[in-house]
C-alpha cells in the first residue's frame, strides 16, 4: 500500500502531466488559429487583387477593336503561320512568277482559273500542242521544266488534259505543292 506522501506525489505528477498536455494543446490550438487567420487574410488580399485585374480586363474588352484583335489573333494561330498582309504578298508573288512562265506572243499557252494558297497551286490552261507540256523544240524549255525552275514549287504534275470541242487546243490542269510559304 502506498503512503499518503507517495499518493500526493503521484497526484502532483499526474496533475503536472495533464497540465503540460493542456498547455501543449492550447499552444497548438493558438498556432492553428493564428495560421488560419493569416491564410484568410492572404486569401482576401488575393481576391481583391483578382477583382481589380478582372475589372481591368473588362475595361479592355469594352474598347473598340478589341474583338477584331482577338479574332485576328485566333485566325492567325489556326489558319496561317504569317500575318495576312504577308500572306497576300506571297500569293501575289507566286501569281506573278506563274504568269512569267509564258510571255510569248505565239498564244500557244494560256492559263486560267488560278487557285493559289501557301500550300498548293492549281491552275487550268490550254496548249495548242501537247508537246509544249512535255517537250519544246527550238531550244526552248517545256512547260513542266519551266515550272520546276520555280524554287518554291515541288510535286508538279498535270493530272488531267483533254482535247477541246473544236479540237484547236488541249485543256489541262496543273497542280503543285508550294514549299516555304512561296519564299
Amino acid at each position: 500500500m502506498a503512503t499518503q506522501k507517495q499518493q500526493t506525489t503521484n497526484y502532483k505528477m499526474y496533475f503536472w502531466c495533464v497540465f503540460f498536455a493542456f498547455l501543449v494543446l492550447l499552444w497548438v490550438w493558438g498556432y492553428l488559429k493564428l495560421s488560419d487567420m493569416y491564410t484568410e487574410y492572404n486569401i482576401s488580399n488575393l481576391q481583391e487583387e483578382i477583382d481589380v485585374k478582372k475589372a481591368e480586363l473588362a475595361s479592355f474588352s469594352d474598347k473598340p477593336g478589341y474583338n477584331k484583335l482577338q479574332y485576328i489573333q485566333e485566325m492567325e494561330k489556326t489558319n496561317l503561320m504569317m500575318p495576312w498582309s504577308d500572306h497576300i504578298n506571297a500569293i501575289m508573288a507566286i501569281f506573278g512568277d506563274l504568269l512569267d512562265v509564258d510571255r510569248s506572243d505565239t498564244f500557244n499557252i494560256a492559263f486560267s482559273n488560278f487557285e493559289i494558297s501557301l500550300e498548293e497551286i492549281r491552275l487550268d490552261g490550254y496548249v495548242t500542242n501537247l508537246r509544249i507540256l512535255y517537250q519544246w523544240a527550238n531550244s526552248k524549255k517545256w512547260l513542266i521544266e519551266q515550272f520546276e525552275e520555280l524554287d518554291f514549287l515541288n510535286n508538279i504534275s498535270i493530272k488531267t488534259y483533254e482535247k477541246s470541242e473544236w479540237e484547236l487546243w488541249y485543256n489541262f490542269t496543273l497542280t503543285a505543292n508550294v514549299i516555304n510559304n512561296g519564299k
